[in-house]
């Protein structure tokens, strides 16, 4: 236990005082705030161009107060012809200029291609107004009737309804904000997952290739056993997991203190139409399975990683190597995507019993509340089951493995290992 301790002190060391470490803590708020920056220039620019000096020619002398009196955002000239017009047009005085053809349902709007692309909606909206109280009148309607008309919305309110065995029935909107916070725990879980299942995977299988590729691996093994050599890797990327996830905490904690700090960010959150304390304790359960599932994913695909890591001979081959595990985890990302939107669906239903699948699929369909208490209970067992298989085949294996140097591909390689792991069991 001691030599497997050394073991993964020294993987925590090696990646936590690297570069790509400090990159993988600090890259999803470095992305978010580029993420932020463009879609702020973005909007700031559309809302930009979407504004300007127009002109509308010809228009009726009632449509011209209304859309004077209207907040377009335009500025509009009512006295030009339609030859000024497009001689301001051409010399990009105006970005376009509106014309009326026959009546108010008939208009056209010139622009260059070169010109603002400016937002008609607004004065689209005063004319229909117009031509509909107008109509109103030729029909005899009067204002409060067409009030009246104009505000019978309809609104459908989602309602699903559970049935336990007690013969007690469960109704929920999808519209509260306790579902929607469940959905947004269930996806961040999936996230976090996909996350470290792309970001770990290449680094343990870089960690066992890099000293097998050295050929160090028989000065090390003379020492220490090939499963607590293995399990050492296995516990140091755990570490550092573990500091990266300790760093979110804290960097979370410190943003919460500063709420607190500021009268601003308290009032907005007492303003709130609903309770957050009650929000998150009605979303424990998502959220304490979703960890669960995600500490199982992570120790399911870690210790593939590390397995598949022991099967190449030089470093340059492992990303080769490792592929299909990323692929298998991309699946699995994009059925939860899919899940989003239809949890009851065949193959989410199937791809959240599949332990590979499971960490991003499941904590969706427990958020939409379509899986009884039966399927998380053996998707659980299912998942523990697995992930023990896995840990205890990549450690077998692994002993077989990490002594192979063959360039003749995965199947070969995994032929040759298992050759060797039979001979060793007649052996004893």
């Amino acid at each position: 236990m001691n030599k497997t301790w050394i073991v993964a002190k020294q993987v925590f060391r090696k990646n936590v005082k690297s570069w790509s470490f400090f990159w993988m803590v600090f890259s999803p708020f470095i992305t978010l705030a580029i993420v932020g920056l463009v879609a702020f220039f973005i909007g700031r620019d559309a809302a930009q161009s979407s504004i300007g000096e127009i002109a509308v020619v010809d228009a009726p002398s009632e449509v011209v107060s209304l859309i004077q009196q209207a907040d377009t955002g335009n500025e509009i000239h009512f006295d030009l012809s339609m030859d000024e017009a497009r001689s301001q047009l051409e010399s990009d005085q105006i970005e376009g200029y509106l014309v009326w053809e026959d009546d108010l349902t008939n208009l056209k709007y010139y622009r260059k291609t070169t010109s603002k692309d400016i937002d008609t909606k607004s004065i689209a909206s005063v004319i229909s107004n117009y031509q509909m109280l107008e109509q109103a009148k030729e029909l005899g309607i009067s204002d409060q009737d067409l009030m009246k008309l104009q505000n019978q919305n309809v609104f459908i309110d989602k309602i699903n309804v559970s049935f336990n065995e007690g013969g007690e029935t469960k109704e929920v909107s999808t519209s509260n904000p306790a579902e929607i916070i469940k959905m947004g725990a269930a996806y961040g879980v999936c996230f976090l997952v996909f996350f470290f299942i792309i970001n770990y995977v290449s680094i343990i299988s870089q960690e066992i290739a890099a000293e097998k590729g050295s050929r160090i691996m028989e000065i090390i093994l003379s020492s220490i056993s090939a499963t607590s050599h293995f399990l050492g890797k296995l516990l140091g990327i755990a570490m550092v997991i573990a500091a990266q996830i300790a760093i979110y905490i804290i960097i979370g904690l410190i943003l919460w203190f500063i709420k607190n700090q500021f009268a601003v960010f308290t009032d907005l959150t007492a303003q709130l139409p609903f309770d957050l304390s009650m929000i998150f304790k009605e979303s424990g359960p998502v959220i304490y399975l979703g960890l669960l599932y995600a500490l199982l994913g992570i120790i399911m695909y870690t210790s593939l990683s590390g397995f598949l890591g022991s099967l190449v001979s030089k470093t340059e081959d492992v990303n080769k190597m490792v592929s299909p595990l990323v692929f298998i985890g991309v699946a699995g990302f994009y059925i939860g995507m899919y899940a989003l939107n239809s949890t009851n669906n065949p193959v989410v239903r199937i791809g959240s019993q599949f332990p590979l699948f499971t960490p991003f699929v499941m904590p969706l369909r427990i958020a939409a509340g379509t899986v009884s208490a039966q399927e998380i209970v053996i998707s659980v067992i299912l998942s523990i089951v697995f992930a023990i298989i896995l840990l205890m085949v990549s450690m077998v294996f692994y002993k077989s493995n990490v002594l192979v140097y063959s360039d003749k591909g995965m199947i070969n390689t995994l032929k040759r290992s298992y050759q060797l792991w039979k001979s060793e069991r007649s052996s004893l």
